[in-house]
């Protein structure tokens, strides 16, 4: 009897104190999966004409990998994988004109500024003195075509004012 009281006792405290220790972590703090957020916005050029910009933002969750099997792991701050649709009303019916989705990296130092027309996609920034140098259009064989904004689907390089290159990607156009 003595054997199962030496047994049973340190059983019970072990358990007890595993229990407490389990309750001061808040799952709500714990983040797993990518994030989403969406931004919707209509605006009005003038009387007759409209845009309407959808966003979706993807944050994905990345770890250190230094930290890959530690119990208490640090997040880091990665740009955001944006998904934009752009649509054109040139005259204020129910019907959009123009519609174009594009894919790209958020710049960490700058935003970029886009306005749809009815030729195609134009793309610039003003922002923290960066500016778009030129856009090339990659072909399928992986040589560079220079245009002056998005027209048809593809992968587009965008080379700023500092020679930094980006990608956009037009997944739809109509």
């Amino acid at each position: 009897m003595k054997n199962y009281i030496k047994l049973l006792v340190p059983t019970i405290l072990l358990s007890t104190t595993m229990s407490f220790a389990q309750n001061d972590v808040s799952t709500s703090e714990i983040v797993r999966t990518n994030v989403t957020e969406y931004e919707i916005v209509e605006k009005a050029i003038n009387s007759e004409v409209r845009i309407y910009e959808d966003t979706k933002a993807v944050y994905p969750v990345a770890f250190e990998s230094d930290d890959k099997y530690d119990l208490n792991q640090e997040r880091l701050i990665v740009a955001p994988a944006l998904e934009t649709t752009f649509k054109l009303d040139m005259d204020r019916d129910s019907n959009y004109e123009r519609e174009i989705t594009i894919k790209y990296v958020k710049p960490e130092n700058f935003n970029y500024d886009f306005m749809l027309t009815k030729s195609g996609l134009n793309v610039w920034c003003t922002e923290n003195g960066m500016k778009v140098k030129e856009i090339h259009k990659i072909e399928s064989d992986y040589n560079k075509k220079k245009v002056n904004m998005l027209t048809k689907k593809g992968m587009y390089n965008i080379i700023m004012s500092n020679n930094d290159v980006y990608e956009i990607e037009v997944i739809d156009m109509k």
